[in-house]
Parts: C-alpha cells; structure tokens; sequence
C-alpha cells in the first residue's frame, strides 16, 4: 500500500508536469471554539455577548454547543498567512469585547464542578434558532453536557476548479469536473481515515484534563498528575480518545467509497431510529428534548475525523448540496487548540496540514471496507490515548505496523508536495522528523513537562495564558480603527439580520421540523 500511494502520487505530478503549481491555489478556512472563563477560570454564565453579535447570523463569531462555548469563524483565504492573520484578527476583536472574561486556550474544559455551568446556546425566536437549540439539548442528553464542554479547530481545505481541469485534461479524463472532484476528495478522505493518527501524535495538546470530566465512580485508566487534574502519561489527545467525541451511542457504518454510499449511510444514521437513545422523549407535554430517536438528529451529530462539504443554499441541507453539487471542501476535525499559541494554532500548523491534505488528495487511495473504516477509528483513538509509548504498534489494512514507521512514511510521502509548495512547506517537515525521534519533543509532552515545572496547576496554568493571551491581544497586537470598525459593522447587522428574521411570520415548529427531513 504504501509503494502504491508514493508511486500514484508522483505519477499524478509527472502527469501534470509544469500545472503541478497548481496546488499551490488553494481555499482554507479555520474554526476555532473556546471556553468563555472568568479570569478565575469559572465558566462564563453570562449571555453571549451583544457586542460580538448574534450568534445566529454573525458570520465570524457565534457558538458552538454552549452560550459561553465561542466558535470563530474565519472566511476563506488563499494562503497560510492570511488564513492565520484572519483568525488572529477574530480573536483580537473578542478579547476588545469580553469584560472581565477571557478564552480558554486549551481543548480540555477547566475544572466544572456543576453540569448546570453548562447553559445550552440560545439563538433567538425564530424556527431556525430553536432546531439549532433543540439539536444542542438533544446532544446533551445523549452524550452529557460535559463532553460538549471539550473544544477543537476545524480546518477547511479545497483545491481550485481551475486545478481539477487541469488535472482532468492531463489524464484524459471524461467524467464531469464535478464527478470528478467528488472522487478525489473522496481519495483525499480515505487516506485521512487511514494515516489521519499523524495529526494527534504532532499536533495533539491534550493529554490532561480536571477530574471533575470523569463520571463519579467511574472506572478508568487515569493517573492523577495533581489534586484537581488526571491524565494518562503517553497520550496525545484526549479530546480524540474514547473519552471524547464519538459516536459511541448507536453505531452505523459509513463509506468514503462513493459519494453516492456516503450519502447513502449518513442518510439512513439521520433516517433510522435507534433504541439506545428511544428513551430520551422526543416531545413531551409540549416541550422537546431532541429533534428525534434517530442515530443522529440531523448530519451534524456525525463526528467523523474528516468530513465532504459543500457550500449551503439558504434553507438547503448539507446531503441535498451534496447530491445536486457533489463536494466542494472537506472538513479535517482533528485539530487541537495549541495551549502555547494565541490564536490556538501556529502558521507552520496550518502549511504543514495544507501539505499533508494535498498529497492525500493527489495519491490513489484504495477502498475502504467498513472493517477497515473501524480499524482506522481504533488507530486514532489509540494514537490519542498512547502515542508517546515507544513500542505502539497499529493495525492498518490488516497488518501491524510501529506507530513510528507509519510517522517516518507519511513525512516522506508528503515532502514531494511540500517542495512543490515551497522552502516554509519544507521546513516544517524538519521539527517533526525530531518528534518522531523523540515524543518528548511533541506538544503533548511539551505540555506535561512545562506542567512539572511550574507551581501552577492546570486550571492556574491555562489562566494564566489566557491572561497573557489577552494582554497580548490588548497592548501589543491591538486592532486598527479600520479593522475594529468591520468586526462592530458585523455584528451590528448580524443582530439587525437576526431580528428581522424574527420579524417574519414563523410556520408551526413541528411543520419546520417536519419540511427539514423532507428535503433530505
């Protein structure tokens, strides 16, 4: 397999030959969530606040599962650099708005001693707002509030149409560009389920977390690193382990073989009913608790390591884009906030997942049975809760390889590309080559060691970023008059778009309820 995947991918770069700069035109976005925290490191219970807009319709800055779990939104840009000054921008803006609270920068939540902390996101009056509220409280009594406390960073990534011509015409290709792009992003997504365990062991950040996230009683393979904090001494990421997001209530299989299977099976999870969570009423004396007793209320409860996309038409869900559009973008969901970085997530991150998406992109990747698909699953879990073990071995395609063999392969694989995109592509292959060597040099164990030295505990210590963070954000990288002039524009007419929608006459909400699964 891996001969297969190197020699496909440099067959495809001969193919192109001088058009192989064409990968260099790309489309990212980030998303990136966030805790709002006092500055004791308590849970935000106030509202989301009016100065960042409507959570609804404010493009760059809304919520995710909580009212004080913040999500920023980046538009989409062309490079790595514009792409991290945009979020930087983002989160400048909100340490301006938040009075007396900051964000707080790791993915782990701090300690939360009551669930009731946790105030479901409201999103106003409208049928659009209340399914997004009622999506949130159908997952918390699924999963419990407390998992939807971990953050992360979403990275959006696509190549340019003008590059999948190119590309088709080189190969001689006949299908339409649309089929075509499908294919190959389903090429990309395959290969991210199979080597996707790269980006906890370079990039995880998590390997600790408060004891208040464990359930009273529960048996688990945790240490206690100090009075408040556990964690497991080689893991990676625990926001990626068994602990975290999952779909661990109704299992269902799905394919990256075919758009038309993918499509197929997140179908029948949103259509099918599920008897572990049947006992969660739907509606009852007049007040609803999930949209449904379906395996997953709506496409979004899919919590997959990388997702297909396509740009959303008003009132279109995302599996009609896909079958009328074909996909447009994945979704790479693996990320974690960097605790030693501002922004949550470095530039040479961002050039480094670039690189690896692209060379997933331009290799063969051969089908997925559903076993497999799982195996993957397995791998990642493991890498997230082991990585730093120096004789982890993984099961891919059927045969077990040393965590540390796969790493050195996927390196090689992609630095073809990375020298197409250039020196900084380069470079950032060199400091991972070192954590592959040793995972003391990785950000989870970056993390444990500046944990040991310091008097802090956990939540003291991410306090004190946060603290440092917004400082940051308020003296030294302050916004231009232009700059916080556009973040206020947005948010005055995000709450202007909110309220007219409200404005407007609203169908009975077990109508909207029922016209949404109609058009999928």
């Amino acid at each position: 397999m891996f001969k297969m995947l190197s020699k496909s991918l440099n067959d495809h770069l001969k193919t192109l030959g001088a058009k192989a700069d064409g990968i260099k035109h790309v489309t990212m976005g980030l998303e990136r969530e966030g805790l709002r925290v006092n500055e004791q490191g308590l849970l935000s219970q106030a509202p989301h606040p009016r100065a960042l807009g409507s959570a609804l319709t404010n493009p760059n800055i809304t919520t995710d599962f909580a009212e004080n779990l913040l999500e920023f939104v980046t538009n989409v840009y062309h490079s790595p650099e514009d792409l991290y000054q945009a979020l930087d921008e983002i989160q400048a803006y909100t340490a301006e708005c938040l009075d007396h609270e900051v964000v707080w920068p790791d993915s782990m939540p701090p300690t939360i001693n009551n669930v009731d902390d946790i105030p479901i996101a409201q999103y106003g009056t409208s049928n659009a707002a209340k399914m997004k509220t009622l999506y949130r409280t159908g997952l918390a009594h699924r999963y419990g509030k407390m998992m939807q406390t971990i953050a992360g960073i979403h990275f959006n990534f696509s190549l340019s149409d003008e590059f999948f011509a190119n590309w088709q015409a080189a190969l001689g290709n006949t299908q339409s560009l649309q089929d075509f792009k499908s294919e190959r992003y389903l090429h990309l997504m395959r290969s991210v389920s199979r080597f996707g365990f790269l980006v906890p062991y370079f990039f995880g950040a998590s390997p600790v977390m408060p004891k208040t996230f464990l359930q009273e009683g529960s048996h688990h393979p945790f240490e206690t690193f100090d009075d408040e904090t556990v964690y497991l001494k080689n893991a990676t990421s625990l926001r990626l382990s068994d602990i975290g997001y999952s779909n661990n209530k109704c299992q269902f299989t799905v394919s990256f073989n075919s758009l038309t299977d993918y499509i197929r099976d997140i179908e029948r999870a949103v259509l099918t009913p599920c008897d572990k969570v049947s006992h969660i009423p739907t509606k009852k004396d007049g007040q609803y608790f999930q949209i449904n007793n379906h395996i997953l209320q709506i496409e979004n409860e899919y919590y997959a390591s990388i997702r297909p996309k396509q740009v959303l038409k008003n009132g279109e869900t995302l599996l009609s884009a896909l079958k009328t559009r074909g996909i447009e973008y994945v979704e790479l969901r693996t990320v974690d906030i960097m605790p030693s970085v501002a922004t949550g997530i470095s530039v040479e991150t961002i050039r480094f997942l670039q690189a690896f998406l692209t060379t997933c992109l331009l290799s063969d990747a051969l089908p997925l049975s559903y076993d497999e698909y799982e195996e993957n699953r397995k791998n990642l879990a493991k890498v997230a809760a082991n990585g730093r073990q120096n004789d982890l071995m993984l099961n891919l395609s059927g045969h077990d390889y040393p965590l540390k063999d796969l790493l050195r392969f996927t390196l090689d694989w992609i630095r073809p590309v990375a020298e197409i995109l250039g020196a900084p592509y380069v470079a950032t292959l060199s400091p991972l080559k070192k954590m592959v060597q040793s995972s003391a040099l990785t950000p989870s164990a970056e993390l444990i060691k500046s944990l040991q030295s310091t008097d802090l505990n956990y939540n003291a210590y991410c306090i004190e970023k946060a603290l440092d963070y917004k400082q940051h954000y308020l003296t030294d990288h302050k916004l231009t008059e232009a700059q916080r002039e556009r973040f206020k524009t947005l948010a005055q007419d995000s709450i202007a778009r909110q309220e007219a929608l409200e404005a407007e006459p609203q169908i009975d909400f077990d109508e909207y309820l029922a016209n949404y699964f109609k058009s999928i």
